[in-house]
């Protein structure tokens, strides 16, 4: 397999027979910066991109109404770092005191297969979906943009606010969430509205981060969105309508094969095909006024992200 790696590397802590144990606040004590949270974002989308990942569509059960548990694998070739995620989405969590998204991430010696880190998988999760979207917004939002739209005010929306601070300072935040008070806690400055039509108007990224169900009844609708915008749609396609993905000059996501299988699942009725994966588009520099990045979640950069946590630590 070394033939095939622009640059051999060895494994983060060959296999000893006692993995790594690391808790979610060690895991976000290793991780850089925003900054290089992205960066590594775009080397994960450069190796996808390249065909040099290993990653199968995610796998899941469904054990209860609205609810899922996913594995997701990843090999990627270039830089030897093999990991699997098993991941837990659960909406009623968050009203029993319990976390909405939950799991471990398994770091394999790819050279013997043996474990040797198991990191909680919460705060890779919610950093690396939040530079996927950062990675988006750098390369296809208006190059002036200066207001965001945040409909979904959980935790995914806290960190894509954090985001935004970090890559603008100074643009307008403003979010809707059907618990006010959760919207008016996203972020110093917020703009708190009264609707999702209200936070949508005027703004030049939007993004919707609110609860995956099974059943979605998206309201985001064509004539929310002005002609120079950005949609990103991490929770799939519960809010945003497949009309409004249909008027956008540009539509990718992040692996088209995962994209695919969840259409056949039952998801994205309706919407268009994409115009490719985020990796190839990034590199293509197509221009257009209205985009839509559907970044569903790749296991490439869970891995990648999992692997800078663990050469962190030395």
């Amino acid at each position: 397999m070394t033939s095939e790696r622009e640059e051999p590397r060895s494994p983060v802590g060959r296999a000893t027979g006692s993995p790594l144990w690391l808790s979610r606040s060690e895991v976000a004590a290793r991780l850089p910066n925003i900054e290089g949270q992205i960066a590594l974002a775009s080397q994960a989308f450069d190796s996808l991109s390249q065909g040099k990942v290993e990653m199968p569509p995610k796998i899941g059960i469904h054990p209860r109404s609205d609810a899922f548990i996913h594995a997701m694998p990843a090999y990627l070739k270039d830089r030897d770092i093999a990991a699997v995620k098993w991941v837990s989405g659960y909406p009623s969590n968050p009203a029993n005191g319990l976390p909405y998204i939950s799991g471990v991430i398994v770091v394999n010696d790819p050279a013997t297969g043996v474990p040797v880190a198991v990191l909680d998988a919460a705060e890779i999760t919610a950093c690396r979906t939040a530079a996927a979207s950062g990675l988006c917004i750098g390369s296809f939002a208006p190059s002036d943009w200066s207001r965001v739209a945040i409909l979904g005010c959980g935790e995914q929306g806290r960190y894509h606010a954090r985001m935004v601070r970090a890559l603008r300072p100074d643009a307008v935040i403003a979010a809707f969430d059907v618990d006010r008070a959760r919207a008016a806690g996203l972020c110093e400055a917020v703009e708190v509205a009264a609707g999702a039509r209200e936070a949508v108007e005027g703004a030049d990224v939007v993004i919707t981060a609110g609860p995956m169900t099974e059943r979605p009844e998206p309201v985001l609708a064509p004539d929310w969105i002005g002609e120079r915008c950005l949609l990103l749609p991490i929770d799939f396609d519960c809010y945003v309508t497949s009309e409004a993905v249909e008027r956008c000059d540009r539509f990718v996501v992040d692996e088209v094969d995962q994209f695919e299988y969840y259409r056949k699942q039952g998801r994205f009725r309706g919407w268009p095909e994409p115009h490719g994966g985020l990796g190839e588009a990034l590199g293509s520099g197509r221009s257009g006024a209205r985009t839509a990045c559907v970044n569903l979640g790749v296991a490439a950069l869970d891995a990648v992200f999992a692997d800078a946590v663990l050469r962190a630590g030395g």
